[in-house]
C-alpha cells in the first residue's frame, strides 16, 4: 500500500472525504431550486424572479428586479411558476435599455405611447427608429439568419422573445438576450449604429440594426480563439447552450460573423495618427532586435573608426546585425474558395502576410527552376514543386528573429506547390527590409541554406519585385539540429558554432512558433482567403505580443547564463592559450581571419576547421603546446637521476614501478576473465603469476641493500588496487577457487608506502625525492598513453566502425575498439596509483594541483572526431590533461593533433573578443553609440 505523508494528499484522498458529503450537497442544490422562503431581498414582498448572475442567486420582485438590473441587462433570470423556477428574461420584467444619454432615458422619449409591455403584438411599425428610414429588416435577417415571418411559437420556459420587431437580439458572454432598446430621439441624435457602439454594443447592420454583439463577447471569443483554438461555430454553439440547455436549436442568430470586423478594429491604427502606414506596420515586432530609428541609432560612417579604436573591436557590425531564421509549414493548408472575386480584404499586407497583388506578380514572373539537392536528400529542396489538388495554399513560409523568436512583419508567404525558392526569396527580401535601414550585416538560418544561398543574389537581380541592399552582407547558416542531417562538410561551413558573433541563437525557434499556428490552422482551412490570412495575422501578432511582455525576464535569464558561459569559456580558452606557441597562435588567427572574410564568397574556406583523416598529412591546425610546458617522462627522470648521482637506487625504484604496472595489468586481465575461464586462460594466468612472483622476490632481495634487513615477510601487505575500468570493460570477478595465490595484490615496500619517518630512520631520505621524480614521470607516461589511445579510438570510430557495412566488418571494428579500451583502462589505473603515491611523498600541493583526479567521463572519446556532425557538442569542454604535452606527442601523432584541436575549436573560432560580442548581442543589450560596451559586458 502507498502511504502518504500528512502534508500531501492525493486526489483519491479528497474523493474519500467527498463521498459522505454527497447527500448534504444534493440537499443544498434542491433548496436552491425551491427555497422555503421566497421573499424579495430588497422590499420583502413575494420574490418571483431569481437572478443567476448576482452573487448568491437572490430573489427579487418584479419592480426590484427591473430596477436592480438597469445597468446589468445581461444577467440570466428565472421565474417562479408555483412549483419550480423556469428560465425567463429581463425584458419580461419591463426592462428597457436606453441609449444616447449614458444609459439614462432620453428626455424626448414619448412615455405615454411606450409599448414596452406590448411586445408580442405583431406590428409592422418597424421604421420608428432614428437615423436612416430605409427598411433594412430584410438585410439584417439575411445577415443574422433570424427569420421573423412566422408568429411567436416558442414553448414556455425559454429566456428570450423571438420574432418581435420591437426587440433587439444581443449576444453576450452569458448567452443570447432579447431586449427593448430606446434610442435617443433628440434633434442632434447620432445614428443607431453609433449609439450602440457608444454603449459597448457592436451592430451587425448599420441602418436599423436588430442584432448586436457586446464588446465583451467579441473579446472573449478572440481570446478563446487564441488560447484554445476555438472556432466561431463551436463558440456560438456554446453560447446557445448557455442560453437554454433544453432548446438550443431555437435560439435566434445562428451565425457569428463579427470576428473579422472586430479584430480589424483592434489591430487598426488610431484615427488621425499615422494613417498612411507602410506594409507590416500594424504588426508588432521584436523589442530587442536592432531597428534603426526605433530602438537603436546607427553611428555615422565617419565615426566608425573612432568607435572601433575605443572598443578595441575589429568592427561594430556585430552590434547592428540581424539574425533571421527561415522555415516553411505545411500544416497551414487552405482550400480553394467558391467565389474568389467576391472576397473583401481588411488587412492586405498591413500585418504579417504579404500584400496579395505584388506577391502574385512576383510569382508570375519568377523562373521556377527545378533543383536537386547536392547535399543529402532534403525534402524542402526535392519536393519544392510538389502540388496538391484542391488546395489554394499547400503551406506557409516565414522569417523570425533567431534570438528571440518573433515573427517578422510582412514576411509571411503562402505556398502554391511546395517550398519553392521563389516563395522564400520574397519572404526573406521583405524581412530584411522591415525597419532595417542602414543595417549592413544579416545572419540567415535555413534548413537547406547550403543549396538555397547559392543562387539568392541571382534570383534577386532577375526579379523587379525583389530588392536587397548591395552593401548588405548576408552570412548563411544552418540550425544545429538540422545541420547534423547534412553532409559532414556542411557542419564547419554553416553551423552557428563557426560564425563569428553569432551568439547562442535558437535557429530552430520556428518549430515552436509553428506549433502555436497549427492549433488554429485546421479551423481556418476552409475560410475565405482574406479571412484565412487575417486569422493567421492575428495569431502571429498575439504570439509576438506574448514574447514582448516576457522579454525582460527572458533576457535577464539569458544574460545570467551568458555571463556564466563566458566565464567558463574564458577560463578554458586562457588555459589553452597560456600553453600555446606564440608563433602558432599568430598563424591560426590569420587563418581564422581569412576564413571568416571569404566564407560568404566561398564556404569551402571554412574547411580549415574540418578534421583531417589522412596519416602523414600536415594538418591545417596544430595543437598549441609550448616546450616549457612539456611534462618529463619516467625515462627522462631516471636518466637525470643516474647522471646526477650515479646511484643504483633509481634503477631499483624504476623496476619497482614496472612491477606495479604489471600487477595492475594482471588485475585488469583477471577481471575480464569472469567466473568461468578456460583451461588455456588459467594456464596463461598461472604462468604470469609465477613470473610476477619471481620478479617481486628478486626486487625484494635487491632492496635489502637500500632498506637493510628490517623489511621482512611479516611487513608485506596485501591491498586491492582501485581499477579505473571503462564501463564496457567491466565484468564479473574471477572465481575464488581459481585464485591460488595473488602476487598482483602484494604491496611493494617503496618509500611512498614506508613513509618519510621510516625512510629517515633507515637513512634513505634521498630515495623519497628519487621516487617522487619517477612517479611523476610514470604519471606523465600514463597520461600520454591515454591521450594517444583516445585519439586512436576516435579515428577508429570514424574510419572503421562508422563505415562497417557487414556484421563481420562491424565485429572486427569493435574488437579494435575493445583493445583500445583495455589500454586506456590500464593506463588510467596506473595514473590513479601514481597520483595516490605522489600525495604520500610530497608535502607540496603543486603536484596535486597539476595532476587532478581522473574521472570516467574524462575517458570518453571526442565525438567531434568520431562524428563531427554529432549533436550535443556545443557545451563540451576538454579534459584537463589535454593541455599537457608528454613526450612531444602533439608533434608526433597526426591523430592526436586532430583529436586535441577539434574540441577547443570553438575557442579558436570564437576568440575572447568574439565571446564577449556574443554575450552582448545574444542578450539584446541596448547598443551604445560612440562608446564602449556596457561595463557588465566589456
Amino acid at each position: 500500500p502507498v502511504h502518504h505523508s500528512a502534508c500531501f494528499k492525493s486526489q483519491n484522498d479528497y474523493l474519500r472525504q467527498w463521498v459522505p458529503r454527497t447527500k448534504e450537497c444534493l440537499n443544498i442544490l434542491l433548496q436552491w431550486e425551491a427555497p422555503a422562503s421566497r421573499s424579495c431581498i430588497i422590499c420583502g414582498t413575494d420574490g418571483v424572479y431569481k437572478c443567476h448572475g448576482c452573487f448568491g442567486e437572490p430573489l427579487f420582485c418584479t419592480n426590484c428586479c427591473r430596477e436592480e438590473h438597469c445597468r446589468l441587462p445581461f444577467h440570466r433570470i428565472s421565474q417562479w411558476t408555483g412549483g419550480f423556477f423556469e428560465d425567463s428574461c429581463l425584458v419580461k420584467t419591463g426592462l428597457v435599455i436606453s441609449l444616447g444619454h449614458s444609459g439614462n432615458p432620453c428626455p424626448c422619449q414619448d412615455f405615454d405611447n411606450d409599448d414596452t409591455y406590448n411586445l408580442f403584438a405583431d406590428t409592422e411599425d418597424a421604421n420608428d427608429l432614428p437615423g436612416p428610414t430605409a427598411d433594412a429588416t430584410e438585410q439584417d435577417e439575411q445577415m443574422t439568419g433570424e427569420w421573423t415571418g412566422i408568429p411567436n411559437d416558442l414553448p414556455t420556459g425559454v429566456p428570450f422573445i423571438k420574432n418581435s420587431k420591437k426587440l433587439t437580439t444581443i449576444v453576450d458572454k452569458s448567452g443570447i438576450h432579447t431586449h427593448k432598446i430606446n434610442y435617443c430621439r433628440c434633434a442632434d441624435a447620432l445614428t443607431t449604429d453609433v449609439q450602440l457602439c457608444q454603449m459597448g454594443l457592436f451592430p451587425v447592420s448599420f441602418t436599423q440594426p436588430k442584432t448586436a454583439f457586446t464588446f465583451d463577447v467579441l473579446d472573449d471569443f478572440l481570446l478563446d480563439n487564441l488560447e484554445c483554438g476555438t472556432s466561431a461555430m463551436n463558440y456560438y454553439n456554446k453560447l446557445r447552450r448557455m442560453t437554454t440547455s433544453v432548446f438550443p436549436h431555437l435560439v435566434p442568430v445562428r451565425q457569428f460573423i463579427e470576428r473579422r470586423r472586430w479584430a480589424n478594429i483592434l489591430a487598426g491604427p488610431l484615427p488621425g495618427v499615422n494613417e498612411d502606414r507602410k506594409p507590416g506596420d500594424l504588426a508588432l515586432f521584436c523589442l530587442a532586435c536592432p531597428q534603426p530609428g526605433i530602438n537603436v541609432t546607427l553611428p555615422p560612417e565617419d565615426k566608425q573608426e573612432e568607435i572601433n579604436s575605443e572598443s578595441e573591436l575589429p568592427s561594430p557590425s556585430w552590434l547592428y546585425s540581424r539574425s533571421l531564421v527561415m522555415d516553411g509549414n505545411f500544416k497551414a493548408e487552405h482550400l480553394y474558395v467558391v467565389n474568389p472575386m467576391d472576397e473583401v480584404s481588411l488587412m492586405d499586407g498591413r500585418a504579417f502576410m504579404v500584400g496579395d497583388s505584388t506577391y502574385k506578380a512576383h510569382l508570375t514572373q519568377a523562373k521556377d527552376a527545378v533543383q536537386r539537392s547536392e547535399c543529402n536528400n532534403h525534402r524542402a529542396v526535392n519536393q519544392a514543386n510538389a502540388s496538391r489538388h484542391r488546395l489554394e495554399a499547400t503551406g506557409i513560409g516565414s522569417c523570425a528573429c533567431a534570438r528571440h523568436g518573433c515573427f517578422v512583419p510582412h514576411a509571411m508567404v503562402d505556398f502554391q506547390e511546395g517550398e519553392r525558392q521563389m516563395n522564400m526569396d520574397y519572404a526573406l527580401c521583405k524581412a530584411l527590409k522591415h525597419n532595417a535601414g542602414g543595417i549592413q550585416r544579416a545572419l540567415t538560418f535555413y534548413d537547406v541554406n547550403c543549396q538555397y544561398h547559392k543562387y539568392l543574389r541571382d534570383h534577386v537581380s532577375d526579379s523587379p519585385f525583389l530588392e536587397l541592399d548591395q552593401a548588405l552582407e548576408i552570412v548563411p547558416g544552418i540550425g544545429l539540429w538540422h545541420v547534423h542531417g547534412h553532409q559532414d562538410s556542411c557542419y564547419v561551413r554553416y553551423a552557428s558554432n563557426f560564425i563569428t558573433s553569432a551568439a547562442r541563437i535558437d535557429s530552430e525557434i520556428m518549430e515552436t512558433l509553428w506549433a502555436l499556428l497549427n492549433i488554429i490552422s485546421p479551423l481556418a482551412r476552409g475560410m475565405g482567403t482574406p479571412h484565412w490570412k487575417e486569422c493567421l495575422d492575428y495569431q502571429m501578432n498575439d504570439c509576438n505580443f506574448m514574447k514582448m511582455i516576457r522579454m525582460s525576464k527572458a533576457l535577464c535569464r539569458k544574460f545570467r547564463q551568458a555571463v556564466k558561459g563566458v566565464a567558463e569559456s574564458t577560463a578554458a580558452f586562457q588555459k589553452l592559450n597560456e600553453s600555446a606557441d606564440a608563433a602558432k597562435v599568430i598563424e591560426w588567427e590569420e587563418q581564422e581571419r581569412l576564413a571568416q572574410e571569404h566564407r560568404t564568397i566561398n564556404p569551402k574556406a571554412m574547411d580549415i576547421y574540418e578534421v583531417q583523416l589522412h596519416r602523414g598529412m600536415q594538418p591545417y591546425l596544430i595543437i598549441f603546446i609550448t616546450h616549457s610546458q612539456l611534462a618529463p617522462t619516467r625515462k627522462e627522470q631516471k636518466l637525470q637521476l643516474l647522471e646526477a648521482n650515479g646511484q643504483r637506487t633509481a634503477t631499483w625504484l624504476a623496476e619497482g614501478l614496472s612491477i606495479e604496472e604489471a600487477q595492475l595489468t594482471l588485475q585488469m586481465d583477471l577481471r575480464r576473465l569472469g567466473r568461468h575461464p578456460t583451461k588455456s586462460q588459467q594456464l596463461d594466468i598461472a604462468c604470469r603469476w609465477e613470473r610476477l612472483q619471481g620478479d617481486i622476490d628478486w626486487w625484494l632481495v635487491q632492496g635489502l641493500r637500500f632498506l637493510d634487513d628490517r623489511i621482512g615477510d611479516g611487513d608485506i601487505q596485501v591491498m586491492e588496487n582501485e581499477l579505473s575500468m571503462l564501463e564496457e570493460d567491466q565484468m564479473d570477478e574471477t572465481a575464488e577457487e581459481f585464485r591460488l595465490f595473488e602476487p598482483e595484490k602484494m604491496v611493494l615496500p617503496m618509500p611512498s608506502i614506508l613513509g618519510p619517518e621510516w625512510c629517515a630512520e633507515l637513512g634513505t631520505d634521498d630515495m623519497i625525492q628519487h621516487e617522487l621524480a619517477l612517479q611523476e614521470g610514470q604519471a606523465n607516461d600514463a597520461l600520454h598513453n591515454i591521450r594517444v589511445h583516445l585519439a586512436d579510438k576516435a579515428v577508429i570510430f570514424r574510419t572503421t566502425v562508422k563505415t562497417a557495412k557487414s556484421q563481420a566488418m562491424s565485429t572486427r571494428a569493435w574488437a579494435q575498439v575493445h583493445l583500445v579500451d583495455r589500454a586506456v583502462s590500464i593506463n588510467a589505473s596506473i595514473y590513479s596509483k601514481c597520483r595516490t603515491q605522489l600525495a604520500n611523498l610530497s608535502t607540496n600541493d603543486k603536484f596535486l594541483e597539476r595532476y587532478l583526479p581522473l574521472l570516467k567521463e574524462h575517458l570518453k572519446v571526442s565525438t567531434a572526431v568520431a562524428d563531427p556532425n554529432a549533436r550535443g557538442q556545443r557545451n563540451n569542454t576538454l579534459a584537463w590533461f589535454w593541455s599537457m604535452d608528454v613526450e612531444g606527442d602533439s608533434h608526433n601523432s597526426d591523430w592526436l593533433n586532430e583529436c586535441e584541436l577539434i574540441m577547443p575549436v570553438g575557442c579558436m573560432a570564437l576568440t575572447l573578443h568574439s565571446l564577449l560580442r556574443a554575450l552582448a548581442s545574444c542578450q539584446g543589450i541596448k547598443r551604445p553609440v560612440g562608446g564602449r560596451a556596457p561595463p557588465s559586458v566589456a
